[in-house]
């Protein structure tokens, strides 16, 4: 064979070793990597993890079993990193980077943040190990082919976080330390003045119903309920402002500032002019009453 036909071979078979895909590069993964960010109120919340797909399984109580530790990801542990100190459904979460894993119940999920953000998703932590373990209520929603983490709501110094995977959503309320003054104009405080004709949820130990007046005395915004926040709580108690159209209770207790109850969180829906209804948060975001708007007060 001479030299060029030699030549010509080699070329060629040259050219098929690069054109022939390997295993590995012929490989697609499974569960693509992807990630979300989100900054609220000058908090900035980022979320990288895999994206594995339905493909029509039976998902909770299927692949993913209940009762058992699973990352809500695939490959690597799903991450969450928090530039600053954060509220998550009620549970204080301190700013850094952790590997996020879930216990799914089927009405309830326990999502667990671990300190070490480098965990293979075979190798669980105890959740026993976890600093933070948040509560959180499943919801029924659109089918979702892949597990998707997304920020679906923000507000002020507030964010709605879901994870969805199949018909099963995960929510969570991100509430971040606010960055405006906390001393409100007599025009902002004048939007939540009135009454509002309440629904309590049923177990609290509280009366079912009743009717919650806001008024301003003094400069300061007020709340009032026929019942005590604990049994020996005056009726009145201060609103004190926690973040846009949000408040923790300042209890009274014979006539004198006891505490700010940090655990109940009173969330108004702000119109153009004036609140239109309210809506009472305990530990975790566990919801305990809401309320709509049905009249004005007289200012006193």
């Amino acid at each position: 064979m001479d030299i060029g036909a030699r030549t010509s071979i080699l070329v060629i078979a040259a050219a098929v070793t690069v054109a022939a895909p390997t295993a590995t590069s012929a490989q697609i993964r499974a569960s693509e990597k992807a990630s979300v960010s989100q900054t609220v109120d000058g908090t900035t919340l980022s979320l990288e993890y895999y994206r594995p797909v339905a493909k029509g399984r039976e998902l909770f109580g299927g692949i993913v079993p209940w009762g058992v530790v699973w990352t809500p990801g695939a490959n690597w542990a799903t991450t969450l990193e928090i530039s600053s100190d954060a509220r998550i459904n009620g549970v204080d979460v301190a700013a850094g980077k952790y590997s996020v894993w879930v216990i799914p119940h089927p009405d309830r999920f326990t999502i667990s943040l671990n300190e070490n953000p480098e965990i293979f998703h075979f190798h669980k932590p105890d959740s026993a190990s976890a600093r933070y373990n948040i509560a959180a209520t499943p919801e029924k929603g659109a089918h979702a082919e892949l597990l998707t983490w997304a920020f679906t709501n923000v507000r002020g110094d507030a964010a709605r976080l879901e994870m969805k995977w199949g018909e099963t959503t995960i929510p969570l309320q991100v509430l971040v330390e606010p960055s405006r003054p906390l001393a409100l104009t007599a025009e902002e405080r004048a939007l939540y003045v009135g009454h509002y004709e309440m629904s309590m949820t049923p177990g609290l130990g509280w009366p079912e119903g009743g009717t919650f007046e806001v008024f301003e005395q003094d400069g300061h915004l007020k709340g009032r309920m026929p019942f005590g926040i604990h049994p020996e709580d005056d009726l009145a108690f201060d609103l004190i402002p926690a973040g846009e159209g949000r408040f923790n209770p300042g209890l009274h207790r014979g006539g004198k500032l006891f505490g700010v109850e940090m655990g109940v969180n009173i969330e108004f829906a702000l119109g153009t002019d004036v609140a239109s209804a309210v809506r009472w948060y305990g530990p975790m975001g566990t919801p305990f009453g809401s309320g709509d708007r049905v009249e004005a007060v007289e200012q006193r």
